[in-house]
């Protein structure tokens, strides 16, 4: 272990000590900042994020795994249909990106709710669009 480290670990501890301060671990919250030294005087702080968001394209809601910072919207769905190793094509909820393949047969469904989900064993015109953004009016 670096004998620098442990030094100021040991100070730490004495001055931390010294003025009552509780040393006892316990749970904390964990931040998502990060901090950068150049040097031992100067240094900032940066708020970690990962890479992607929901932006407004309209009327629709794409997500945009290149773009960075708050999400412009939510979309009625969340998820994308998934190849899988079968040539099998499902709607995964937990994904987000461009859909990687059509399903051969299904259509979108308008819930009572104002949901919009996907039914595989059903035919037609779809009643609504999953990736419309929420709070906006069907045309």
């Amino acid at each position: 272990m670096n004998a620098g480290l442990v030094a100021c670990t040991a100070v730490a501890a004495f001055i931390g000590g010294s003025i009552g301060a509780d040393l006892t671990p316990t749970a904390r919250p964990v931040r998502t900042d990060v901090i950068i030294a150049s040097d031992a005087g100067a240094y900032g702080s940066v708020s970690v994020q990962e890479k992607g968001r929901f932006k407004q394209q309209g009327d629709d809601c794409i997500w945009d795994a290149n773009d960075g910072g708050p999400n412009q919207c939510t979309p009625i769905t969340r998820g994308r249909f998934k190849k899988g190793g079968d040539d099998s094509c499902t709607w995964d909820s937990n994904d987000n990106g461009p859909d990687q393949c059509k399903p051969p047969k299904g259509r979108w469904k308008q819930g009572g709710d104002g949901s919009c989900s996907f039914d595989p064993k059903d035919d037609g015109p779809n009643q609504c669009n999953p990736r419309r953004a929420r709070g906006r009016a069907r045309k």
